[in-house]
């Protein structure tokens, strides 16, 4: 099987245990507090940013996002790892976001591409009263150069702006980037080529030796093919080519984060997952249902609703912690078994074996 537990070294000098299941905050779709407002610590914080409706904006008068009440409610106990946008710091959405990036196993930066981009992670519904603002490379590099350098940061390369190019260009971008910040994990995002709205493995499988560039291999989860099976199959062939050159960096599947979904990525080979829905669903029995439901189903129905979604993310980073020890339950049973996902156990097995029907080479594996 593909599914596997391994480590990553930082450059730090940790040595983090892997599959790794990330929350992860962004304003994208979130609506913005009303009257509340921030300052930016980036040196662009000093001018002046334009405002989406075309007036001019000083940056400290720049609104919160109400994923900020999240960040502050339950960032100061998370010890495993998050993610945060370079879009969201830059901006000044969220209030003093560097209070939370201590006593972490690692730290994810995102390089603004979800933010920017029109389209929103397979699991999200769509909030259109979030505007977008601009966000260049040279933005995202004045983030990275305010990152203290002692803290286990993982920083992806500026994707937005690799977009559509050849995938060498990308990796020679990515790779001149990196080299601005050796002391930091370096997570290379692989983008589709020209117009084609998904990667094409076969031409990513050509370039694999070259990802021994970087510490972590990228892919966003609605770029790896039109269903889930083409993306759990194109994750798989990725992920047995890297084997076969002794490429053993991980792969990130970057966004979604769903209780059914996930498992079956890592059953595919990928071991790093993120996402957002955590912040808008809540995790039942295994599965993301509406998070305003919680209370009938679990809470109880007097509950206020600000303490019932406070719940709500509580219970869900105790999901996300349990699953990531069902990740490791099933590869020390060799996957033999799939009782350790509770009553999601038998779709999930039935859902492998349809991928291994097609894929075949993944019952081979270690």
């Amino acid at each position: 099987m593909l599914a596997r537990i391994t480590k990553i070294e930082h450059p730090l000098g940790a040595l983090i245990d892997l599959p790794r299941l990330v929350p992860a905050f962004s304003s994208k779709g979130f609506p913005f507090l009303k009257g509340g407002k921030t300052k930016s610590k980036s040196k662009a914080g000093r001018k002046y940013r334009p405002k989406s409706a075309g007036r001019i904006e000083p940056v400290n008068q720049c609104k919160i996002s109400e994923t900020t009440v999240a960040l502050e409610l339950v960032g100061p106990f998370i010890k495993e790892s998050i993610l945060l946008s370079a879009y969201d710091i830059h901006h000044g959405h969220l209030r003093t976001p560097e209070r939370f990036f201590r006593e972490k196993e690692l730290v994810f930066l995102d390089s603004g591409g979800y933010e920017l981009s029109p389209g929103f992670d397979q699991t999200e519904p769509v909030h259109w009263g979030t505007p977008k603002k601009a966000f260049s490379r040279d933005n995202y590099l004045e983030v990275l150069t305010g990152l203290p350098g002692s803290l286990p940061f993982v920083v992806s390369n500026y994707d937005w702006g690799a977009r559509g190019k050849p995938l060498m260009k990308q990796i020679l971008l990515a790779q001149k980037l990196f080299g601005r910040f050796p002391h930091f994990l370096k997570n290379f995002i692989v983008k589709p080529v020209g117009n084609h709205r998904y990667i094409e493995v076969d031409e990513v499988v050509r370039h694999v030796k070259k990802f021994l560039a970087f510490d972590i291999l990228g892919i966003t989860e609605k770029e790896l093919g039109r269903d889930l099976m083409e993306r759990l199959k194109t994750v798989a062939k990725l992920r047995l080519a890297m084997d076969r050159e002794s490429v053993k960096i991980p792969i990130h599947v970057w966004g979604g984060l769903d209780p059914v979904l996930t498992p079956l990525y890592f059953f595919a080979g990928a071991e790093i997952f993120d996402g957002i829905s955590w912040l808008r669903y809540a995790y039942i029995d295994g599965v993301a249902v509406y998070r305003d439901s919680y209370n009938v189903l679990v809470g109880g129905i007097e509950n206020p609703l600000d303490r019932a979604r406070a719940l709500v993310l509580i219970d869900n980073l105790g999901f996300l912690r349990r699953l990531a020890t069902s990740f490791r339950d099933f590869v020390i049973h060799k996957g033999t078994t799939f009782d350790m996902f509770g009553s999601r156990a038998a779709a999930l097995e039935k859902a492998y074996r349809a991928l291994v029907a097609e894929v075949p080479e993944i019952e081979g594996g270690r």
